[in-house]
């Protein structure tokens, strides 16, 4: 490589790239045009206050801190050859000295870490935890220099670093010398392109589009790794570029040597982070007893873990499977998805009884699905893990990790993952125990509705609310008509039957917000939260239509059955949610005196 002697390094170009440098050079100009321009009464003077203010910043020495006193007595002289001193003018001269306050200010934050990552929530010098922490801003400026010394040493006019996204074709600029706005390159039809096809160093007699006209240019496929990587060029003035390429094969080693330390410095820092992850989820997750709370939490950990983009967690019941969350912007299976072999990911993992690691160019969703083929993908995952969660001798879900990036799945963290299953299987198995005890707790055994003590529980929640924001709350009160008929006629199972049946047409025709219930006896309520009075009464039309149309066939007889159903609404049927019931109740029986099989609102107050 040629000797700083016969080639010097664009030092000039260097140093104005450098924001302290820039912001000196604009102190000074403005300084002088301020001067110039009246002093303290020139209208650059709060240009020239900001001007300070990010010198201060970015300048490393401390010497700069005494640029805007200087630059106030500066003012306050000029103020006094022009007129006299002022209090206007001792005003517009302070505001030059104060540039100092923000500008300190943000010198603390570029200078001093927040060390919040850690937990601690006090303030101290990142560099003094780990001296390897540094900004993207800050690497991103240390391969810019890097990259300008190279291009001193080569006698190159620039040198580029492009990023390859060899799955989209495209390459981005990712560094260079000197400094352009960011590119993004097509590579079909580029010599980018052929140089990445041919994993081979060109040179380019004719300058692309993205080199400076007239200049020459070599390509140099730096690494691939996987479908991505990197690509060096570099560009050169008539008769400045090397003959030989033992200069590029140095440069190679040297830039791959940056690359390779910088990328060892992000893996400890992920690590770390990881850790910490994994640490406070471990902390976390055993408090989470209900499995609405902990299959959320499992996905995320999980996620995180192995740098995934996307994780879903299932439960295990013999012979199929159900989704029970997922975690990432993705898409992909949603909550509710059964899932059964052979054409499931989760379930052949359940199946195999181990890990199941598929690389982009091993698995398409063509083939094989995560859940099943009705999912939807915003980003298709291009790298998946899928885990069996096994508690002792039964598999009891299972759990999986994708990627829809370029790089796959962190191999020592799936290893980490993959120690942690049990664990996870046994806090899952206790999720799915406490939520069938809660089940048993809340719910009704025959028709599976809320029971009347749960019922009261989140009608005491929904008063709350409505005493707090006075959104309208409607409930619907249902009573069968003539049941005792149908008990008496065909049996107590058959009534069975018929409760069964129209708890689930009540479930069917109301929204997910709202809560079905049994009373007792042949006797349900519907509490609708954000509901006015005419959409209460739309509903309960809708479920008296269903229930009167419904064909319920009891050992070869057809039982018919029919339903009066009372509404009332907060606040326009009644003053308050603690009326509700009882206004329901008499719209309920103004509708049985009616001749039953209608729905009657309550009067509005």
């Amino acid at each position: 490589m040629r000797s700083d002697s016969d080639t010097p390094p664009p030092r000039i170009a260097a140093d104005l790239s450098r924001p302290e440098t820039r912001s000196a050079a604009a102190a000074g100009l403005l300084l002088v045009g301020t001067l110039l321009t009246g002093a303290t009464t020139s209208p650059l003077l709060p240009a020239l206050a900001a001007a300070l203010a990010f010198w201060v910043r970015y300048e490393p020495r401390p010497l700069v801190l005494a640029a805007p006193p200087v630059a106030g007595v500066m003012l306050l002289a000029a103020a006094s050859l022009h007129g006299g001193v002022t209090a206007t003018a001792i005003l517009a001269a302070m505001i030059a000295v104060l540039a100092v306050v923000p500008g300190l200010y943000w010198r603390r934050d570029v200078r001093r870490g927040v060390a919040r990552s850690a937990g601690t929530g006090d303030s101290m010098d990142a560099r003094r935890i780990d001296p390897y922490v540094l900004t993207a801003a800050e690497e991103d400026a240390d391969l810019d220099r890097a990259l300008a010394a190279v291009a001193g040493r080569i006698g190159a006019s620039a040198v580029i670093l492009w990023d390859v996204d060899g799955y989209h074709r495209v390459a981005h600029r990712r560094a260079g010398y000197p400094r352009h706005p960011p590119l993004r390159v097509r590579m079909s039809g580029d010599p980018l392109g052929w140089t990445w096809e041919n994993a081979m160093r060109f040179r380019v007699e004719r300058s692309p589009d993205w080199a400076e006209p007239g200049t020459l240019v070599v390509l140099d496929p730096l690494r691939r790794m996987g479908e991505g990587g990197c690509i060096l060029t570099y560009a050169f003035e008539p008769g400045r570029m090397p003959a030989d390429e033992l200069p590029f094969d140095e440069t190679a080693v040297y830039v791959r040597g940056i690359l390779n330390f910088r990328e060892a410095r992000k893996a400890a820092e992920e690590d770390r982070q990881r850790m910490r992850t994994l640490l406070a989820g471990l902390t976390r997750t055993p408090g989470e007893l209900d499995i609405e709370s902990y299959a959320p939490e499992v996905c995320e950990i999980a996620r995180d873990l192995v740098g995934g983009t996307g994780a879903t967690v299932g439960s295990w019941h013999g012979d199929h499977g159900a989704v029970l969350a997922t975690a990432g912007d993705d898409g992909g299976p949603r909550t509710g998805d059964i899932f059964v072999p052979p054409d499931s990911e989760l379930a052949l993992a359940i199946r195999a009884g181990t890990m199941i690691v598929r690389t982009a160019a091993e698995w398409t969703l063509s083939r094989t699905h995560i859940a099943q083929e009705h999912e939807r993908w915003r980003s298709r995952p291009r790298s998946l893990a899928v885990l069996p969660l096994r508690a002792g001798e039964n598999v009891i879900g299972v759990l999986a990790v994708w990627s829809s990036e370029s790089g796959a799945l962190n191999p020592e963290w799936l290893d980490v993952l993959h120690m942690l299953a049990p664990y996870a299987a046994i806090h899952l198995q206790h999720a799915r125990q406490y939520g069938s005890i809660k089940q048993t707790a809340e719910r009704d055994p025959l028709t599976q509705l809320r029971n009347r003590r749960a019922f009261e529980e989140l009608f005491a929640t929904e008063t709350a609310r409505f005493d707090r924001y006075g959104r309208p709350l409607s409930l619907l009160m249902i009573d069968l008509d003539h049941f005792k008929g149908v008990n008496d006629t065909h049996g107590h199972e058959a009534g069975d039957e018929v409760l069964r049946r129209t708890a689930r047409i009540i479930g069917e025709c109301i929204r997910d917000v709202d809560t079905a219930a049994r009373l007792g006896g042949e006797e349900f309520v519907v509490l609708m939260p954000e509901t006015g009075l005419s959409a209460a009464v739309d509903a309960a039309e809708r479920i008296r239509s269903a229930i009167s149309a419904a064909v319920i066939n009891w050992q070869g007889t057809i039982i018919p059955v029919h339903a009066s159903i009372g509404v009332s609404t907060a606040p326009h049927t009644a003053p308050a949610p603690s009326d509700l019931i009882r206004s329901a109740d008499e719209a309920l029986y103004t509708a049985k005196d009616q001749g039953r099989d209608r729905v009657v609102a309550a009067a509005t107050r």
